[in-house]
């Protein structure tokens, strides 16, 4: 079953063409692992399967739901029902504890009893290391504690699918490793999930699949001990060996 297809997306920005012709499928529980240099187009194509960022050519179907760039806005909601996403920054809301913003969503959008939605979202918490800090607001937590509290928000609302963008980079080093735990943890639990990040060990290990990009194109699309040990382009070489700790 495929969850998350692109067919011949491309995107641009005024003049600027950030991406080209992207074509793949991702198969439901598969993990893909976005990663090339910086400015390659692999935030923006994350951001396409979402829509926070309106493709201009092309077709994205997320769990059977076609989306042209001329969908209207209540195809753009039930798309988002569908997927969830954890960014850079945390974005939690600031007024609410932990519990109150992974449970916000369920109750807000799906209608979900307040009671369920906190048996829900303790549920989550407990997932992700945080019960004991159920209570407390996004400012009493560490930056890896509230990334953990964002993954558990997305959670919540029961996606098809998970997407990662760079969801460490925002880290000190030492909260680096727990996020990443509960992502892995997440893999391994079966979740759909695209996953932008600069963690090339992360990536080798985590990823079914290794999409390398460059210039908002595809340049390699491997499983993952292929396109670490011998990526089948120069570009790929060049990318690893500055990428890689020597």
């Amino acid at each position: 079953m495929t969850v998350v297809s692109f067919q011949n997306v491309s995107k641009s920005f005024g003049e600027r063409q950030v991406l080209t012709d992207i074509t793949f499928d991702v198969p439901k529980g598969e993990v893909v692992s976005l990663i090339g240099p910086s400015g390659a187009g692999k935030s923006t194509l994350l951001r396409c399967v979402n829509q926070l960022d309106r493709h201009t050519a092309g077709s994205i179907s997320v769990a059977g739901q076609s989306i042209s760039p001329s969908c209207r806005q209540r195809d753009l909601i039930q798309l988002r029902q569908h997927v969830g996403m954890v960014f850079q920054s945390f974005n939690l809301w600031p007024h609410l504890s932990a519990i109150g913003n992974v449970m916000e969503g369920p109750v807000t959008v799906l209608g979900t009893p307040r009671a369920q939605a906190r048996e829900q979202a303790a549920a989550l918490l407990e997932q992700v290391g945080l019960s004991a800090h159920a209570s407390k607001y996004p400012g009493q937590l560490s930056g890896g504690q509230q990334q953990r509290v964002a993954i558990a928000r997305a959670l919540a609302m029961q996606p098809k699918v998970m997407l990662f963008d760079e969801a460490t980079s925002a880290l000190d080093p030492e909260m680096v490793q727990e996020v990443l735990g509960v992502m892995e943890k997440l893999a391994e639990s079966g979740m759909t999930m695209l996953v932008v990040t600069h963690e090339m060990a992360f990536a080798r290990r985590i990823g079914h699949r290794v999409i390398f990009m460059v210039d908002g194109q595809i340049v390699e699309d491997e499983r993952p001990e292929t396109f670490f040990s011998a990526p089948a382009t120069e570009r790929g070489r060049t990318f690893l060996s500055r990428a890689l700790p020597t």
